[in-house]
């Protein structure tokens, strides 16, 4: 496990409480971000394929549940890696927008709370809900950049915060098509409302780090890595297609 020290054990004021300057070159942003408008996830044949399938639905939510809990805890292990008290700072609404207040026992608003109520609204038990070789891939592909706090916010901020803006607007008409019962729009409009501010919270908190002496480049490289994970995460989804699923 990494120190919360330096790799020295040396205690260095500076980490830990210099303020952000104001006049840090954020141009590595834009060229990350449109890694992930240039990929076009939302034109992958999974959605084509999911707006006449119930089943690749009911598969996809599945998978989704599982996702859901490891994200928030990878970035919950990435912010806490994080030693300026100022960048994390500007990471936590992320984490707060991410859950939400628990009332009776329950976070009713939390993302994976809602995603669970598609789950049950669907029928699936949770014996039904195991990880297919997507889910495990795209887990992995997340916590291989854990060590490197750059690398992470770009495959969590463009990889999957920035991406599921045009991803889950085509999984919701893939809902209202096949399987319109469900109880998908509080989780899938939450995500969507929140996910923009998100993704300029974790760009910023990047422009911050690299006064903290991280590399843009490695910005760069976490959201190549996060958006081609995301896209190959649909590509083995898609190969897991129940044989008899309704084309």
């Amino acid at each position: 496990m990494t120190s919360v020290l330096s790799a020295t054990g040396a205690y260095t004021i500076r980490e830990y409480f210099d303020p952000i300057p104001s006049n840090l070159d954020g141009s590595f942003i834009e060229f990350a971000e449109k890694l992930e408008r240039d990929a076009r996830v939302e034109d992958h044949p999974f959605f084509s394929a999911a707006k006449r399938s119930r089943q690749l639905l009911v598969l996809w939510a599945g998978q989704e549940a599982i996702v859901t809990n490891p994200f928030s805890q990878i970035l919950f292990r990435v912010i806490g890696s994080i030693r300026n008290v100022h960048v994390r700072s500007l990471l936590l609404p992320v984490v707060g927008g991410e859950h939400s207040a628990v009332r009776k026992g329950i976070a009713e608003k939390s993302h994976p709370w809602l995603i669970w109520r598609l789950c049950v609204s669907l029928g699936l038990s949770e014996q039904e809900i195991t990880p297919t070789k997507a889910v495990v891939e795209f887990i992995h592909a997340l916590e291989a950049t854990e060590e490197n706090p750059m690398r992470a916010l770009g495959a969590l901020g463009v990889g999957n915060e920035q991406m599921l803006l045009a991803e889950y607007r085509a999984v919701e008409a893939c809902f209202d098509m096949a399987c319109p019962d469900a109880d998908y729009r509080d989780f899938l409009h939450a995500n969507i409302a929140e996910d923009e501010t998100h993704t300029k919270l974790i760009s910023n908190a990047a422009i911050a780090l690299t006064a903290c002496g991280y590399q843009a480049s490695d910005y760069i490289i976490g959201a190549r890595q996060g958006v081609a994970a995301r896209i190959q995460y649909y590509d083995s989804l898609l190969g897991e297609m129940p044989p008899t699923a309704t084309l």
